[in-house]
């Protein structure tokens, strides 16, 4: 069970030739630009997701190369350290401090191409002036004193701080790129790339928060999204490639929301056979699930309100996933009567919350809504155990 909500917590983190597939013919895009500004060429950096969790987002970078002083240099913001004292506590709580590190374009390719993940560049028509002064600014936050910062998954990260500086040094329209909510992007990212547990466990942490909807400048949070919104912006735009590493999809798992369909139904089936295993087995799974359910509610409690990750605020979900689970364990073996007390609260307040489901600030997608059916069968049974202390 650790090892599960650590592994969802963890959201918050060449050999052989390339084979390049060229939208436009850059040298020639790069010739045919002004001499003026030839010295400095900027280029956003998009990179596909990965295999691990922390990277299943995909990665933004800024390339900047200057002819004059023979350099091509990577800046990646986002960067982490796994060897940080309390690396875990800090990642819970949101005051892990991230920071800006560079590379050289060559390194930075052959990581991306021993773990198989395409990179696409968008070569950027910025005035020469501007492409001076995000230079500078680059450089200055590489100054040991400028380089850390408090990671926020949506308003903060690798992606948001290279949007800031293009918005800053570019003129962007005002096109929208057709988002509707923070959620709805971070949580199909895992779906997408095969985690689908790893996505309804971050559904379950996000908050209403994470349900608003994003302004014209809000809306390119994640590395796809900032691609996105630059491919609608072309005249800022001069060149396009993709230098491809990888061709294989993701391959599709079964959806969580079958396998937690197949359970209810496995649930109410030996709950239903009045025979020693399968009324022992039904116990067992109701241990299991207060306990679960238990940890989740501890999870969530935490994460909406101590730590400082701003999008898992204002969970509504605390309302019928709850540390509360973890009292009804002791009860379940000390006192059936009141094991059927907590049941009724739990009860009361899941079919109430359901009911309020329509004017709650925050979306609950199905996966989410047939967990809480789950819950919600589990309380009948802590109900029907109060009941029966009454017949003996």
């Amino acid at each position: 069970m650790k090892n599960i909500f650590l592994i969802v917590l963890f959201a918050f983190i060449g050999l052989t030739a390339p084979n390049v597939i060229a939208a436009q013919n850059v040298i020639a895009a790069q010739n045919s630009m002004d001499t003026s500004n030839s010295k400095l060429r900027f280029s956003l950096i998009t990179c596909d997701a990965g295999d691990d969790l922390y990277s299943i987002w995909g990665h933004t970078a800024i390339r900047v190369v200057d002819s004059i002083n023979n350099t091509d240099i990577v800046y990646n913001y986002g960067s982490f350290d796994f060897n940080t004292p309390n690396f875990i506590a800090k990642f819970v709580k949101g005051n892990l401090r991230y920071f800006i590190s560079s590379n050289n374009y060559s390194e930075f390719l052959y990581e991306y191409q021993y773990f198989q993940r395409n990179v696409h560049e968008q070569v950027l028509k910025i005035p020469t002036i501007e492409k001076i002064k995000w230079q500078q600014e680059l450089q200055t936050n590489m100054m040991p004193g400028n380089r850390f910062y408090l990671y926020n998954f949506i308003y903060d990260n690798c992606t948001t701080r290279i949007k800031d500086g293009l918005f800053k040094h570019a003129t962007i329209n005002e096109y929208s790129i057709g988002i509707n909510s923070f959620r709805e992007e971070v949580v199909s990212a895992p779906y997408k790339g095969g985690l689908g547990w790893v996505g309804l466990g971050i559904d379950l942490l996000l908050g209403a928060v994470s349900d608003q909807r994003p302004t014209l400048f809000q809306e390119a949070f994640l590395p796809i999204l900032l691609y996105k919104k630059l491919v609608l912006n072309s005249r800022i735009v001069s060149a396009t490639q993709e230098i491809k590493y990888n061709s294989k999809k993701p391959e599709s798992d079964i959806a969580p929301i079958t396998i937690l369909i197949l359970f209810l139904a496995l649930y109410i089936f030996v709950s239903s056979w009045n025979a020693l295993f399968t009324q022992r087995i039904a116990k067992c799974i109701d241990i299991s699930l207060l306990v679960l359910l238990g940890i989740g509610g501890v999870l969530i409690y935490y994460m909406s309100n101590i730590s400082i990750h701003s999008a898992c605020h204002e969970n509504y979900n605390l309302i019928w996933l709850h540390p509360l689970y973890l009292i009804a364990i002791p009860l379940y073996f000390i006192s059936k009567k009141w094991t059927g007390y907590l049941g009724w609260l739990f009860f009361i307040t899941t079919i109430l919350f359901m009911f309020a489901n329509y004017w709650i600030p925050q979306h609950f997608s199905k996966s989410v809504m047939v967990v809480m059916v789950i819950a919600l069968f589990l309380q009948t049974r802590l109900i029907k155990r109060g009941r029966d202390a009454q017949y003996q």
